[in-house]
Order: structure tokens, then C-alpha cells, then sequence
């Protein structure tokens, strides 16, 4: 509370309601464009019990009084919800976490709630955080987490953060004693996807999906009434009801020969396409709206307001945390200037124009790539990269030299970035290798753009070879003529590396001992998995055994083909496999596995043997091992009981089976009475995708519609 005089005799002034609205307009701009926001939901507001998240619960509460219109992001507000994380680290900050959330709630007006960082479930028991060595990255790491999932609970997408204009200034001067590089010299975000909750669906990067399924979805894709009514007026004149009436009558319509059209050209036999696989969005988002406040307006905004608020000693201790040692160091010596808090916020702003117009040159650049084909079934894509030309200096000086030098090695820095954006579509790693690590690939892909330090990677006009990065295999198809075509795909599992798998529960012995596996019914569906970086996966199973996703092996494709028992099924299996996942590919497949052999399920339905193995029980009770003392006394009966035991006996001798390539929708017959699931393709960027319009890039399509000649005009002769 000293600070208080000092504040207001800088003539600090305090954050309107307007201000704090324009703010916010500005760092929550809308996810969705084309959305219109149907239903009301919460906006949480994180509170730690310091001055500014004080300040931004108490902003919040007097915005949403004063408009109850105010939509963030372009979506209705139902009304603000503070959200306290206890981190438990101290004796004493449960308490201290209950009185923030009953002064938020008495003395703003706000809803509130407290959640606790469960240690216990993290480390293990008896297991002291503070006696970590990275105990603040771990506590920062499982805050955003435990937001992640309050968040969920609450359905909320939108979370307000209260970091300030300070705290940006403490965190690139920090990056900038760390060595950082321009691009990380830019700061906090003003908006981001909540970080640190990889792999939790509808949080991170996901859930839009099941969204649009709802009666009322957040974000409402849908068109109106009255734009499906200018639809149909705009198509009744373009369709002939005879020509329409009589495709119907005969089962097919025109479009039906598009699909086909390019195998029959090409003389195989045709490959049946894949069902669509749906692609994620959504997730939670991250606004700091505080951004370009300073902490002097914000503790003037409680003091006017008398909004009380809780110090945290640690914050004060300069051996606690870097970013601790960066405030004591600048609050009580002189820096030089260019240390200085201005001088650092204009070097933050510059490093943003210098990555955004970065960011803009690597769009144009992509302008010129051909995405041909992206399968998100077999992760898969066919790029077409064009010559990468610029304009030449002529080398008449050593300042030409120079400059040719710097565009070089700016271009060859813009085709990285490039680099960056294609490799996302198929990686399945978080974040894709870094700028600098990309040397390679660029001379590679592009050449043209080689240097002396980093020559071109194929020599004497030979072939280019493949070449594996961040888990994606750049693959190219030789054949043709220049550009050349790359088949990006996932990289082949190393054989000395653990894969990639996810585990499904079974259905509970509880729910199936007593009666005939035709009655059993289905559990619910279980908890989405992220298999791979890459799928989001669920499984709905009434099977007695553990369910795995995995690669598809080469050990299991001979009984899987055997057990499809449809010739026809069989042949568009390897049409499938020899059309999408060639080669090695195919082993980079998601696959189905049940923990035993279900043909018995498949067949009749039979799994219990026709009398009950009750030596199992007398033996069991001869070694002292009464199955009515350790854990079964909720069984009923001998019978059930020796079923368990006979269960126990056939796991330990279970051997995997695969059951469903479910990205081809390949599986076994009658699998679906027993298993059910969903798949989906996780987060890409849609736009990158529709760069590429039927094999053209943009600009080459509006040269092509350019040249074509006018319907009504015969072409110009030259004379």
C-alpha cells in the first residue's frame, strides 16, 4: 500500500469504462468472421488477488452494467466469471484464495470460484514442489491447465488475463538478457490460444466440431433463412426442371462423373474415394486487454474506486524468480537508456512490424504454392513449389555485392517461414523447427537461393533425395517436368523409438459378468485422445478387452486381409493403400487393436465357456487366495466369480489383433455391433488450404482467365 502517494502524485489517472471497452474491441478481434453469436456464454476473468486482476474483475462487472449488449469477439456475454487459481506452494493460500474470491464477490459484485493446483496428482504423493528446481514453470505450466479445465466445466472461450504494459516491459527485457532474437523481442500477445494444454480437447485448438452440432452453437456457421431463400432464387433459374427430373428418375445425376473422371483418364481401375475427414478449431482463447495500461493507472483504478486487493510478499523477493530480479533491478537503479522502459516498448513494437511484415511477404510467397493434394485420412500432402526468382543487382561494387547479399539472405529467410507453414500441415510435433534450423531444406526446396554457406543440396543436375525434418518426410516424385512435386507425409517410425499409442478402457466385468455378451450394452463415449500430434480420437466400446490406437503394422496386415472375407473388400483395401499410402506411408496409418482375439464376437457372439471353470476357485482358495477377500466380493456367485478368474487366466495369454484402418474406412465385418468411433484431423490453417483452386495457385488462375478469349469476341491474330 505504499506505493498509493507516490502513484497519485504522478497525477496518475484511473481507467474509464470506455477506455477499458475500446481496449477491448481492439485485442479481442473475432475468431469467426463469418460467425453470428447465438447464445450468451461466460467470459472468465483470471484473478490472482493483486491490483490488476482486481482492477480488470472490477472493469468488467461496471462494462457489463453499463452495456448489456457488449459482445467480445463478435459473441453475446452472458455475464463475467472470475476464476482464482490456488497454487498451494505456501502455508496458508487456500485461505488466502478463499478471502480473494468472497472480496471479489462482496465487494465488485462478481462471480467467482477458487481451484486448486492438485500436487498430488501431478508428482505423485509425498512429493514437495517447492523442493523442484523448475517449481515456477511447473506451477505457470498446471495454472493454465487447471484454467483449461475450469474453463471446460464452465463453457467458457474467452479468458481475460491482467498482464500490463509493465509486465510487457519485464518480459521482453528479460528475453533481451536471455539472447533472445527479434522474433521473441515481441512480447505477450495481445491475444493467443491459452498455451500449456496440449492435448485437451475443446480446450486446446479443438472443439468447434461438436459446437456446430449443437441446437445452438457459440460460434453459428449457419446461413439465415433469408440468405438460403437468395440462394434458391439465384439457382432456379440456372437448373432445368425436365433435365433435373429425369436425372433423378434414373438414380444418378451429372456431377456423378467429376470423381471419376481422372481414373478413367489415367486407365486403372477406379479407387474409391475417401469419407471426409473433419478438421478441428476452436479452443479456448486468451485475451490481455491491460496491454497498454501501466501499472500506475491500474492501482489509481482501485484506489478511486476503493477495490481493496492482496500483495504477495514472494513478488517483492529478488531471489524468487528472473522476472522478480528484472523488477527489483529497474525499480531501484537507473538503467541507461536504452534499458529504459520507453525504449524497450518501441523495440517491442518494431520487432511486431518487422514479424508481421514478415508473416505478409511469406502469404504472397505461398500464393505461388500448389497444395495439391492434402489428405488429413493418411496425413498426407503433394506441394508443387514454383522457381523462387527475384530481381537481381548487377555486381558492379562491393555495396552491390552487399546488397545482393542481405536480399539473399532475407528471401532465403521468407522461404523458411514458408517451410514453416507447410510443415504444420503434416507434423505431427506441437511446435515445427525454429527459422534456423531450416538452412537445408531451403536449398533444397528452392535452389535458387543457395549460398556459399549454405550450398545447394543436389548437385550435377542429379535427383534430389528425401529428406526427414520434424517428423514430416519430404518425398520427391520424380517425374515430369520443372516445378518439381513433394509428397509430405509422415515420417517412418525408428525402430529403437517408442510409437505413438492411445489405450481405451473396456467395458467393466461389473457390467457383463452375469449375463450373454449379446445383452451387454455400450459404455458412454470415452475422453478424446490425441494420437499422434496429429488425430483426435474417441472410442465408444462394448468389447470385455482393452482397446489400442497405434501405427498399422506389417506384422498384422496378412490375418487382417484374411479376416475381411469380402474379395471386394480386400481389393479396395489395396487399391486404398497402393492410391493414398504408398510405400512406407501406409505404416504411418492410425490403426484399431483390441488387446485379444474377438472372431468369436464377430461371429456368433460366444465368450463365456459353457461351464464355469470353478477349479479356478479352489485353487485360488488352496494358495489363500479367497477371491471373496480381495476385491471380488461385489461378484455374485461362484459362477461370476470363476468367469473373472477365467478372464485373468486368458489375459495373460492375449495377443493383439487389429480390427479397422478407420481413416480408410476399412474393418473387419460386424465390428461395428461391438466398437464404435470418431476421428478428426487436429487444428490446420484453413486458408493456406484454399490457395490452391483446381491445380492453379490465385495468380495463375486470374492469368488463365485472362487469357481466355471471349465467348462473344473471336481471339486477336497478330499481324
Amino acid at each position: 500500500m505504499s506505493v498509493i502517494p507516490q502513484v497519485l502524485h504522478r497525477g496518475a489517472r484511473a481507467i474509464s469504462v470506455s477506455e477499458f471497452s475500446d481496449a477491448l474491441k481492439t485485442t479481442c478481434v473475432p475468431r469467426f468472421p463469418q460467425a453470428r453469436g447465438s447464445v450468451d456464454r461466460p467470459v472468465g476473468v483470471a484473478i490472482s488477488g493483486g491490483v490488476d486482476s482486481m482492477a480488470l474483475a472490477f472493469l468488467c462487472y461496471k462494462l457489463k452494467k453499463s452495456d448489456h449488449l457488449f459482445k467480445l469477439s463478435d459473441n453475446p456475454i452472458s455475464h463475467f466469471y472470475g476464476i482464482v487459481v490456488d497454487h498451494r506452494l505456501r502455508k496458508g493460500s487456500s485461505e488466502e484464495a478463499a478471502k480473494v474470491v468472497s472480496t471479489v464477490k462482496e465487494a465488485i459484485g462478481l462471480k467467482a470460484e477458487a481451484i486448486s493446483i492438485r500436487w498430488e496428482e501431478v508428482l505423485g504423493p509425498n512429493v514437495n514442489p517447492n523442493d523442484l528446481p523448475n517449481v515456477e514453470t511447473l506451477a505457470r505450466q498446471h495454472r493454465y491447465r487447471r484454467l483449461g479445465i475450469a474453463g471446460q466445466r464452465l463453457k467458457i472461450a474467452s479468458m481475460l488475463m491482467a498482464h500490463h504494459e509493465d509486465d510487457q516491459y519485464e518480459t521482453v527485457l528479460m528475453r533481451l538478457l536471455s539472447g533472445h532474437g527479434y522474433r521473441g523481442l515481441q512480447g505477450m500477445r495481445p491475444a493467443s490460444d491459452i498455451p500449456e494444454c496440449y492435448g485437451m480437447h475443446n480446450v486446446s485448438r479443438s472443439g468447434f466440431i461438436d459446437d456446430q452440432l449443437r441446437d445452438n452453437p457459440f460460434y453459428n456457421l449457419r446461413p439465415s433463412s433469408r440468405m438460403k431463400s437468395v440462394v434458391r432464387r439465384n439457382l432456379r433459374d440456372q437448373i432445368d426442371p425436365a433435365v433435373l427430373a429425369l436425372e433423378m428418375m434414373k438414380g444418378r445425376s451429372t456431377f456423378d462423373d467429376f470423381d471419376t473422371y481422372e481414373d478413367i483418364a489415367k486407365g486403372n481401375k477406379r479407387v474409391p474415394p475417401l469419407l471426409p475427414m473433419l478438421i478441428e478449431d476452436g479452443g479456448m482463447s486468451i485475451y490481455r486487454p491491460f496491454l497498454e495500461f501501466g501499472k500506475d493507472r491500474i492501482i489509481a483504478t482501485c484506489v478511486e474506486n476503493g477495490i481493496p486487493w492482496f500483495e504477495d510478499h514472494t513478488n517483492t523477493d529478488p531471489t524468487f524468480t528472473m522476472r522478480n530480479a528484472v523488477r527489483h533491478m529497474y525499480k531501484n537503479y537507473t538503467l541507461p537508456v536504452a534499458l529504459q522502459k520507453p525504449a524497450i516498448l518501441r523495440l517491442a513494437d518494431r520487432c511486431r512490424r518487422k514479424a508481421a511484415s514478415e508473416e505478409a511477404e511469406a502469404d504472397r510467397l505461398l500464393d505461388r504454392v500448389l497444395i495439391r493434394d492434402f489428405e488429413p485420412n493418411v496425413g498426407t500432402a503433394v506441394i508443387e513449389l514454383q522457381p523462387f526468382s527475384f530481381p537481381r543487382v548487377p555486381r558492379k561494387s562491393w555495396s552491390s555485392l552487399i546488397r545482393r547479399h542481405m536480399r539473399l539472405r532475407h528471401y532465403r529467410h521468407i522461404a523458411a517461414l514458408l517451410i514453416r507453414r507447410l510443415l504444420s500441415l503434416v507434423s505431427p510435433e506441437q511446435d515445427v523447427s525454429a527459422v534456423g534450423q531450416l538452412d537445408y531444406l531451403v536449398s533444397l526446396l528452392f535452389p535458387s537461393l543457395a549460398t556459399n554457406e549454405n550450398p545447394p543440396a543436389v548437385k550435377d543436375n542429379s535427383p534430389p533425395k528425401a529428406y526427414v525434418i520434424c517428423g514430416v518426410h519430404f518425398i520427391p516424385l520424380i517425374g515430369g517436368d520443372y516445378p518439381l512435386r513433394w509428397l509430405l507425409t509422415r515420417a517412418p517410425y525408428a525402430s529403437n523409438m517408442p510409437r505413438p499409442e492411445a489405450e481405451f478402457f473396456r467395458l467393466s466385468f461389473r457390467k457383463r459378468g452375469a449375463r450373454h455378451p449379446k445383452s451387454w450394452k455400450f459404455e458412454d463415449w470415452d475422453s478424446w485422445h490425441l494420437y499422434d500430434g496429429r488425430y483426435w480420437v474417441r472410442i465408444r466400446n462394448r468389447l470385455p478387452f482393452w482397446i489400442y490406437v497405434a501405427p498399422f503394422d506389417a506384422e498384422h496386415q496378412k490375418p487382417f486381409r484374411e479376416g475381411l472375407k469380402d474379395q471386394r473388400t480386400k481389393a479396395t483395401l489395396s487399391l486404398l493403400l497402393k492410391r493414398y499410402a504408398p510405400g512406407k506411408v501406409r505404416y504411418t496409418l492410425p490403426a484399431i487393436y483390441a488387446s485379444d482375439n474377438i472372431d468369436e464376437f464377430l461371429r456368433d457372439g460366444e465368450y463365456w465357456p459353457e461351464e464355469a471353470p470353478l477349479h479356478l476357485i479352489l485353487k485360488a482358495r488352496a494358495e489363500g487366495n479367497d477371491p471373496q477377500r480381495v476385491g471380488l466380493s461385489g461378484l455374485r456367485g461362484d459362477k461370476e466369480v470363476a468367469r473373472y478368474l477365467w478372464e485373468n487366466d486368458r489375459v495373460k495369454s492375449a495377443k493383439r489383433q487389429l480390427l479397422a484402418l478407420p481413416t480408410l474406412g476399412i474393418q473387419l465385418p460386424s465390428l461395428e455391433n461391438w466398437l464404435q468411433w470418431s476421428f478428426r484431423y487436429r487444428k490446420v490453417n484453413q486458408e493456406w488450404l484454399k490457395r490452391s483452386m483446381y491445380g492453379y495457385s490465385r495468380l495463375d488462375f486470374r492469368r488463365a482467365v485472362r487469357r481466355r478469349p471471349s465467348p462473344s469476341r473471336p481471339p486477336r491474330r497478330r499481324k
